[in-house]
């Protein structure tokens, strides 16, 4: 390959991994989903990430540094499960929650808990 071919090689590589032009979350979606992270490190329930169990606060610790690289590109609570707390970027395969006999998928488990506080905090107003 001549220098041309790498330069424009470079330059396709670094518009692909861009960050995308979505908005951080407003303070309502921070505020969510600082609660979900604190949620999953109270948590007594095993999570699951590319076949090994996590105790929550480890969890939270992950999917904390996780949302912290692509906090841009999230721009809601929703949008954090979805894209940050349901899988694993690396493998594909998606993120369990493992609580007493019961297993779900943290997307299920996540968004569940999301719609009660939404609920709860609404009842509050």
């Amino acid at each position: 390959m001549n220098r041309r071919t790498i330069g424009t090689l470079l330059a396709v590589l670094a518009l692909s991994v861009a960050p995308s032009a979505a908005a951080a979350p407003d303070a309502q979606g921070e505020r969510e989903i600082a609660y979900l992270i604190d949620y999953v490190a109270a948590s007594a329930c095993r999570f699951v990430r590319n076949g090994t169990e996590h105790p929550g606060p480890d969890a939270s610790k992950h999917l904390a540094t996780k949302y912290g690289r692509v906090r841009g590109r999230v721009d809601s609570a929703d949008s954090f499960i979805a894209n940050v707390a349901s899988g694993s970027s690396a493998s594909g395969e998606p993120y369990l929650v493992r609580c007493g006999t019961q297993q779900t998928t943290t997307r299920v488990w996540l968004t569940a808990e999301l719609a009660r506080y939404r609920r709860d905090t609404a009842a509050k107003k």
